[in-house]
């Protein structure tokens, strides 16, 4: 059954099929690292009537489509989207064999003896346990992708990967700077991922010429490396910290929080309370933001091909939101600002037309409903504001096409809930700790036809919820967490949805 379905695949739709053979059973894979490793390795043809990524886009919801790969939920999130997806073990374990069969794949595990002579096109490490020269007969000039999962051996980037296009070390262990000490000179590189290592340094990348992605999200990175205004390839930038009510949940412990998460992440959760949660603005300042994204480099404005870009601090004070504004590919961008640089981040937004993607981190938001005839690009279809905004801006009334909102210590009162009814196409409404004032929560009359994910998390002045039996008939999942004075929550709703109330 499986291998039949395989064999009516279309062509285009099996190599990339068989690429996902590369990751281990159960992983959770994001669809954008696939996407993105799928363009790098030249999967996706261009069409001049369709971006690329909306290519791949379409290629991988076919595969969804065809069951050949599960939607499956984010760790520590209650909701299942395609946003990614499992193979099924059965299927892994067939088109892991047809991989390797043609000598595409190579699968080097923990105390693994045997070690590829022939030419490999894919390599992938996972948990090597062994000696580091053991690995030194691999052929890795004719390696296109290296792959790691958890431990990376200290010598296995050299200059003999001199065809590779794809490097990742996403959630490496024990990667050190020093094992990255030639990357700079991977000619051919097009996919470089660090994201979740503990990598704070990178040598120059001024020769990666052919570099599309570069995720270094969730490192102690603080700087961009050297030579990055040459990448004039470069689609997607990503970096700081991935700003997940995940963190925010995790608890901090007084010894060992290694187990939960490194002690940086310890320290930005701190840092996070201090920004948003706090009711003291004479803290609230750009020190606490700095460690949560990157400051933007001299010449950061000359990548006229970017596509994604963050997390950026555009509040140092030297013009930096005016200079991003030759970037106008950008689909989607993450800042951090203080509010003397409010007014220069709005006329940046104004200027992107192809927005879509909008997530602001700043000790004040106010100046968003400040500034004068602000007016947002009409494409946008997320925004995530996190910081103190205490009412929603009026231009939030103008997005018809906004599908999902989050909100974090943005201090919002009932009031600014019934507005959001207005935005008709809304599918996902996030409210994190501190969004909400208000001891009642209430959702009625006919509000928001199209939602059908509600995430309320941390509000510890929650007392009552209350979803009325016409506001959610779209309604699936429902998750309430956290809500510590929560006496009573009554789901009215014609919808069934899934929920989750701890």
């Amino acid at each position: 059954m499986i291998v039949s379905s395989y064999d009516g695949l279309p062509y285009h739709l099996k190599l990339i099929f068989l690429y996902l053979s590369i990751f281990p059973e159960n992983h959770e894979i994001r669809c954008t690292r696939l996407l993105r490793r799928w363009m790098a390795e030249g999967y996706i043809a261009k069409n001049r009537d369709m971006p690329v990524e909306d290519v791949g886009e379409r290629f991988y919801n076919e595969l969804m489509n065809r069951s050949m790969i599960q939607p499956c939920k984010k760790k520590n999130s209650p909701f299942v989207n395609g946003a990614r997806c499992r193979v099924h073990s059965m299927v892994l374990q067939i088109i892991l064999s047809k991989f390797m069969e043609e000598n595409q794949l190579f699968l080097v595990k923990k105390h693994c003896n045997e070690i590829p002579e022939s030419k490999v096109r894919h390599l992938v490490v996972s948990g090597w346990k062994r000696r580091d020269d053991k690995l030194e007969s691999v052929k890795f000039s004719y390696v296109r992708s290296l792959t790691v999962f958890k431990e990376c051996p200290a010598s296995l980037i050299s200059p003999k990967l001199h065809l590779l296009r794809v490097l990742d070390l996403e959630d490496t262990l024990n990667l050190k700077n020093q094992d990255l000490r030639y990357v700079g000179e991977l000619y051919h590189l097009r996919y470089l991922s660090l994201r979740g290592t503990k990598v704070s340094k990178l040598p120059s990348l001024k020769n990666l010429r052919y570099l599309e992605t570069l995720d270094i999200q969730d490192t102690k990175m603080t700087q961009l490396p050297d030579g990055i205004a040459k990448l004039d390839k470069l689609r997607y930038l990503l970096a700081g910290v991935n700003f997940s009510k995940e963190l925010l949940r995790c608890p901090v412990k007084e010894k060992n929080t290694e187990s939960e998460m490194d002690n940086r992440k310890a320290r930005l959760l701190g840092n996070m309370t201090t920004c948003f949660c706090s009711n003291s603005s004479d803290i609230c300042r750009v020190s606490c933001l700095d460690g949560l994204c990157v400051r933007a480099p001299v010449g950061l404005e000359k990548l006229r091909n970017l596509h994604m870009l963050g997390v950026i601090n555009v509040g140092q004070g030297n013009g930096v939101a005016g200079k991003l504004k030759k970037l106008t590919n950008l689909r989607r961008l993450g800042v951090t600002c203080v509010t003397e640089e409010g007014q220069e981040l709005c006329k940046l937004i104004e200027t992107l037309s192809h927005l879509q993607r909008l997530e602001v981190r700043s000790d004040s938001l106010e100046f968003l409903d400040k500034s004068e005839k602000f007016e947002p690009p009409k494409h946008l279809v997320s925004i995530s504001l996190y910081g103190n905004l205490l009412k929603l801006p009026k231009w939030i009334d103008s997005l018809h096409n906004l599908a999902k909102l989050r909100l974090l210590g943005t201090k919002l009162e009932q009031g600014d809930i019934s507005r959001l009814r207005g935005l008709r196409r809304l599918t996902l409404l996030g409210l994190w700790t501190n969004s909400y004032e208000g001891t009642s929560l209430h959702f009625d009359g006919d509000k928001f036809p199209k939602l059908k994910f509600l995430d309320i998390d941390g509000l510890e002045k929650i007392e009552t919820i209350k979803i009325n039996e016409k506001a959610m008939p779209e309604l699936e999942q429902l998750w309430v967490n956290n809500c510590k004075a929560l006496q009573e929550c009554k789901i009215l709703t014609t919808a069934c949805p899934e929920y989750r109330i701890c």
